[in-house]
């Protein structure tokens, strides 16, 4: 079992490796970008170091096709990050930084600045940096509600002299693109179903196997470290999405009927018999009865929990408010 502390840091990696295939890669660019037309060829993709002085990227490409050369960056959120536009604003000026420094290490080297007006700036004024262009993609099951741009980072009336930045974000849950690389489109229309609980469509759409490692980034994408486990274990090769979650989701109500049965009965049979002992037998029948019941369905919650299990397969498989789904997250706090 994937350890829940650990959990997002695998998730990332899984995600990042997928998107380092130049298809893939190149097939979401042209898509979010370009609406679906092949600008960007995944042949002109070169994978460079993500990581810029002490910030790391999730992948950073470099383009060299028709337009000329770009960086193409994904950053990918599983949770809504607050500061993200200063985030990706910082990770792009890194990335002209670092540039920068690069031409002026080239004309301190070549002592070729010449006028008053190139010893001053660094660099001659035919120099050229090469732009960075950042995605984000956010696999949360809300819509991401905070900031979309600088602008909304601040708190006065007048904007209108303001140089705005803001984010491309896809939002998978709602994400309605389709892709051309097929696996790339598989990917996000599953996990969109699966963070919306579309369990039935799953069920009945995707019956086609799919490779596994394809699986493990559907897994990592929704954040089901139960589904991504279990994909993990399978010895073959290709896995079919509709068996593996609902051999999930029977594993689960098996366990949550077993749990359920201990548990209430424990739970509904300690708390009789304490608020029996303080109020009279029968209030504390009654008690003990309600109070147990809830005890029971907390306990199972919990469990569930604590094995992975998102959220909206917890809700689909026990029907239970979400109001008790948050009262069982915040008892293991």
């Amino acid at each position: 079992m994937i350890q829940k502390e650990n959990s997002f840091g695998t998730f990332d990696q899984e995600i990042n490796a997928f998107f380092k295939d130049a298809h893939h890669f190149a097939s979401l660019i042209n898509t979010c970008l370009y609406q679906g037309q092949e600008i960007v060829k995944p042949e002109n993709l070169m994978l460079v170091d993500p990581k810029i002085q002490a910030y790391t990227r999730d992948v950073l490409m470099l383009w060299n096709g028709r337009y000329g050369s770009y960086y193409l960056g994904i950053e990918n959120q599983l949770i809504e990050n607050y500061p993200m536009p200063y985030r990706i604003l910082q990770y792009d000026c890194l990335v002209y930084k670092d540039q920068m420094d690069i031409l002026e290490k080239e004309h301190r080297k070549k002592k070729d600045l010449r006028s008053s007006e190139e010893f001053l700036s660094g660099i001659k004024a035919s120099d050229r940096l090469i732009p960075c262009i950042t995605i984000v993609i956010y696999y949360g099951t809300r819509p991401w509600q905070t900031n979309f741009s600088m602008k909304d980072m601040f708190d006065v009336k007048d904007m209108s002299s303001l140089i705005d930045f803001k984010m491309n974000l896809i939002e998978v849950h709602s994400d309605t693109h389709r892709y051309k690389d097929k696996e790339l489109d598989l990917v996000f229309s599953i996990t969109r179903d699966i963070l919306n609980a579309n369990f039935n469509t799953i069920r009945n759409k995707y019956k086609q196997g799919i490779p596994k490692q394809v699986a493990l980034v559907i897994a990592s994408m929704a954040k089901d470290e139960e589904l991504y486990q279990q994909i993990k274990e399978e010895e073959k090769e290709v896995i079919v999405m509709c068996e593996s979650l609902d051999r999930m989701r029977e594993e689960a109500r098996a366990e949550g009927m077993i749990l359920g049965r201990r548990d209430g009965l424990i739970q509904g049979k300690t708390e009789g018999i304490q608020i029996g002992r303080i109020q009279g037998e029968s209030e504390g029948l009654q008690k003990g009865r309600i109070q147990g019941k809830e005890e029971g369905v907390l306990t199972i919650l919990k469990s569930l929990l604590k094995k992975g299990i998102s959220d909206s397969y917890i809700l689909e498989i026990t029907e239970v408010s979400s109001e008790l789904l948050m009262k069982a997250k915040q008892g293991l706090n």
